[in-house]
């Protein structure tokens, strides 16, 4: 009864909004460092005379030490407090950036990004962990999360465009330093919006320190493995993918076993959680892959710069800045299981559409695909989020977080892996001409697929349907 008082009482007000605005703050810069180093990485070769594998470390520093490292941040903002880690992971993230501005060789411009990603992979939990608290669940709750993820997936979209802007501008250093005041006015704003009150329960107990090695190290090893397809020797691909997925599978049985897991294997049961998982996994393997594929050819092939590079994919960031708000109020009114599902539809035919671009015109063929594309992140990215948040507990949140953002970035990490490795066994134009493009494809379409395996009603099984809340700290659905 409380909780409802709550809801009934609370306004968006402009301190709710100076709170809201501060955690998309830093979600957006993170966002769009997840994109923009597809426009920098030309520059970055040519200024340092990187070889091919340590451009590639670069590339995926970010990702594998993000995805790897999040369930162990969500575990900090359940255990150690959820403003306290926040700001401690913008602060790391901002110095990892200033560290990549300032990097004269390979080594240190490698550890900075993933210094970078270990900021990110804190940040990132703690941020959605203290929107579930600070707002009620139902319209408020929908509607802050719905601009929180539109701030993170637009970052993500317009990475590309404004790294590329600057970059062309002033070097991929810049683009890098963008972060670096941006991060210092969040830390700096943080502790006067975010409430001390909104810290909920801490957990007690030591940090399980052996799990996070063993699944960032799992992870980095299967990247590694599929990227070397194709230009590595059959022995060390079947060596690395080998060790990997024995730590995963080593990461797995630790948890079935521990007493506070990093990931509780009970909320991945549940059908929602999972089902938001393998959304945003499969969707962001083919996005990013894409993403990718296309900014480096319209470089290295096309010769285009760094600017043109990115202002390619503006539509794509502006369908998703425009339409994720409207997308996640629909909640209020259909089943975020349908808005999912959708979304991922859309973002699947935009992934076909992406593989008839070559050889046409860019207002015919790739243009229909960014739009297609930023479409459906709109509407399937929100709906994941608040599935996700619907799965868990309260004192679950950041667990939950981290495990769906895991699964986003290990997504993204393995299709720049896996189009690299098709790429060498099947060489030809980094465009459409080789099979890359049709495995982004496959990717979106195996993540709808699963999703309609997950959530479709089953006959003779649960009554409830498999968008429609349980538990303390739900997101109330609808049932249509």
């Amino acid at each position: 009864m409380s909780s409802q008082i709550h809801a009934d009482v609370f306004r968006f007000d402009r301190r709710a909004w100076a709170k809201l605005l501060v955690l998309c703050t830093a979600v957006l810069f993170e966002g769009m460092s997840l994109s923009s180093i597809n426009v920098q990485l030309a520059g970055i070769q040519r200024d340092l005379a990187l070889r091919p594998d340590q451009l590639q470390l670069v590339a995926s520093a970010f990702l594998t030490t993000y995805a790897g490292l999040l369930l162990a941040g969500g575990s900090f903002a359940d255990r150690w407090g959820r403003r306290r880690m926040f700001l401690s992971g913008v602060a790391v993230f901002g110095a990892g950036s200033l560290g990549a501005t300032l990097a004269q060789e390979a080594v240190l411009l490698i550890v900075a990004r993933a210094a970078q990603g270990v900021g990110a992979a804190i940040t990132a939990p703690a941020a959605v962990a203290l929107i579930v608290a600070g707002f009620p669940e139902g319209a408020a709750r929908n509607r802050a999360l719905g601009v929180f993820s539109a701030m993170g997936a637009a970052g993500f979209s317009l990475g590309v465009v404004i790294g590329g802007l600057l970059t062309q501008g002033f070097g991929w250093r810049g683009a890098f330093f963008l972060y670096v005041p941006l991060a210092l006015a969040v830390v700096a704003l943080g502790p006067r919006v975010l409430d001390p009150e909104s810290e909920g329960a801490q957990r007690q107990g030591s940090m399980p320190w052996l799990p996070a090695l063993m699944i960032t190290g799992g992870l980095i090893a299967v990247v590694y493995a599929v990227g070397r397809v194709g230009t590595g020797s059959a022995a060390e691909v079947t060596v690395v993918a080998g060790v990997g997925l024995v730590l995963i599978l080593a990461f797995l049985v630790a948890q079935a076993r521990a007493r506070v897991p990093l990931l509780p294997l009970s909320l991945m049961a549940d059908r929602r959680m999972a089902a938001a998982c393998v959304a945003l996994g499969g969707a962001f393997a083919g996005i990013t892959g894409a993403m990718f594929l296309v900014a480096t050819d319209l470089q290295e092939r096309q010769g285009h710069s760094a600017l043109v590079a990115g202002l390619a994919f503006l539509p794509q960031g502006l369908a998703v800045g425009l339409l994720s708000t409207p997308a996640a109020r629909l909640a209020d009114r259909r089943p975020t299981t349908r808005l999912l599902l959708a979304g991922l539809a859309v973002i699947t035919v935009g992934q076909l559409l992406y593989t008839t671009v070559e050889g046409g015109g860019y207002v015919t063929h790739m243009l229909p695909a960014a739009l297609m594309v930023g479409a459906g992140i709109a509407v399937a990215y929100p709906a994941a989020v608040m599935l996700a948040s619907a799965a868990a507990a309260m004192h679950d949140q950041g667990t939950a977080s981290g495990a769906l953002v895991t699964f986003q970035q290990a997504g993204g990490a393995l299709g720049v892996a896996a189009v690299t490795g098709i790429q060498s066994v099947a060489p030809g134009s980094l465009w459409t001409g080789s099979y890359s493009l049709w495995g982004c494809f496959g990717f979106a379409a195996v993540a709808l697929l699963g999703c309609l395996a997950l959530l479709l009603p089953r006959s003779g099984g649960e009554k409830r349907p498999a968008g429609e809340p349980r538990g303390e700290a739900t997101t109330p659905q609808r049932a249509g």
